[in-house]
């Protein structure tokens, strides 16, 4: 809405914004990490699907103790058990502690004030912002800790087994716009969306093969296409916008130029097979993730001013305040493998990575009140007439999300959204494509010990899709029987947008 209508939020907005944002990550990624793939690694499940493995736990020292405090991985496995480890419960009480500080900045939780055009609908001062601090502060040790952890899965499974590194392996393509805006040169334009874009501390980018190939917003936007061929969706005919407002060339597929019409049908894998669409970039078959976020950023060495993140072209360094542990430096170095493993251990070193983020928006944000510039929302009308068009380059938990609009006389004409899981599960696209679930899935090795199908417990796969952190209300529809309604539900915490 803030690019439809040219609604520039003030600086404290946008700080503040970009705190919530980074809180709802520190939610999300111990949510993950512990509570939903960390299971996958825990002494319960890898004792029963690889007993070998466990017994070679037992007797294998961490590379990282002094971080974490943990002698051997068998240690780290048992305290990963769901609901009774220590770390799983201990992530549970980081969700908690995450969301605390996002509903004393925000005013509530879920559905996030972030969504607000024009910066956010909140109060802010020092008592709200020293009680904000006191929960981010208790992430400066945690992230060190999950970041040492995960180091040491990732070692202890390659080394007993190189072919782990083959589990969900996939090209290294992959496209996140970017986030946490620079209230210095965000001007919520269109024209300018190159320059704002390249001043976020999340840089915008495509890796093609492993390579980053443009950081440009406007290059991501005019590459995007969504197909539906194998998708409960009929193809539009319709194309109202051949081009975007700079003049550049869109697809018929463009997300501006498509129409949601429902198909519902029965499964067909030579056909129609799923209600998520097939979101491409350039014709290339790309994957989301909280990961894409460090990479982009660890690539383009474009950060704007930080204190505590340095980008070098082929790691990102993160300067990690003291607290209970000595201040440290951790470095997300971009890896020579992708993988299941890598998928984790990224998303790992964006607790690290989100909560510095939020301590340099904090110490604007202080900044600010100092200079009693406390507004943090920015007043407009909506235009009556005319056509307008929008878009949202922003992100989920997951990566990658877009949200375009048009507008019509002042009502909403077309609404459309790509999120994290329709990337991520998409179905085969018209070149034949396999989206990314389905390709990683056919990549992977079955390393699992198991005599015969009965004990098959299908761990490799598990492990695999649920490396990309999948949230599937996304493809949930509820068709409404002879009528063309099709309704989407979900209690939006996975912060999508979709609800």
């Amino acid at each position: 809405m803030e690019i439809c209508f040219d609604i520039v939020p003030p600086p404290m907005g946008i700080a503040v914004r970009n705190m919530l944002l980074a809180l709802e990550y520190l939610y999300d990624h111990p949510l993950h990490l512990f509570l939903l793939a960390g299971p996958d690694y825990s002494q319960m499940i890898v004792e029963e699907t690889n007993p070998g493995l466990w017994q070679r736990a037992q007797k294998t020292a961490t590379r990282h103790g002094d971080a974490h405090g943990f002698k051997t991985m068998g240690e780290i496995m048992t305290d990963m058990n769901p609901l009774t480890g220590k770390l799983y419960v201990e992530a549970m009480h980081m969700t908690r502690v995450a969301r605390e500080a996002y509903s004393l900045l925000g005013g509530k939780y879920p559905h996030p004030e972030t969504i607000v055009p024009g910066g956010v609908s909140t109060t802010i001062n020092l008592q709200v912002l020293n009680q904000v601090f006191t929960r981010l502060k208790q992430f400066f040790d945690y992230s060190r800790k999950v970041v040492a952890i995960w180091e040491d899965i990732t070692a202890f499974f390659y080394e007993a087994d190189p072919l782990y590194r083959k589990t969900g392996t996939r090209p290294k393509t992959m496209v996140d716009t970017g986030v946490w805006d620079d209230p210095g040169t965000y001007d919520a334009s269109y024209k300018n969306l190159n320059t704002w874009g390249n001043n976020r501390w999340a840089t915008p980018g495509v890796v093609i093969d492993g390579e980053l190939v443009t950081t440009r917003l406007q290059d991501l936007n005019i590459g995007l296409e969504e197909f539906v061929e194998h998708s409960y969706y009929e193809p539009w005919t319709k194309m109202p916008y051949p081009t975007d407002p700079l003049g550049s060339p869109l697809s018929p597929h463009h997300p501006w130029n498509k129409d949601t019409i429902p198909k519902p049908g029965k499964q067909n894998w030579k056909e129609r097979y799923s209600w998520s669409t097939s979101p491409r970039w350039d014709r290339k078959v790309f994957e989301a993730g909280a990961y894409c976020r460090v990479w982009n950023t660890a690539a383009a060495k474009k950060l704007p001013f930080t204190r505590f993140l340095e980008s070098t072209g082929s790691s990102l360094k993160i300067l990690v305040p003291e607290a209970g542990m000595a201040e440290s430096l951790l470095e997300w170095k971009i890896p020579q493998d992708w993988n299941a493993f890598e998928r984790n251990r990224g998303r790992a070193y964006c607790i690290p990575f989100s909560a510095m983020v939020a301590m340099d928006n904090w110490m604007m944000a202080m900044d600010l009140l100092k200079q009693g510039k406390t507004d943090v929302s920015t007043k407009f009308d909506l235009p009556r007439k005319g056509t307008q068009l929008g878009v949202g380059f922003w992100g989920a938990g997951r990566g990658f999300l877009t949200h375009h609009m048009e507008v019509e006389d002042g009502a909403i004409k077309n609404y459309q959204i790509d999120t994290p899981s329709t990337v991520n599960a998409s179905p085969r696209d018209p070149m034949g494509q396999p989206g990314p679930y389905e390709e990683a899935v056919a990549n992977t090795p079955i390393l699992e010990e198991f005599d015969g199908p009965d004990s098959f417990k299908g761990i490799d796969i598990l492990r695999t899709i649920r490396s990309f952190d999948p949230c599937m209300p996304c493809t949930t529809h509820t068709m409404v029987k002879d009528h063309d309604l099709v309704v989407t539900r979900e209690v939006n915490t996975c912060g999508c947008g979709v609800s």
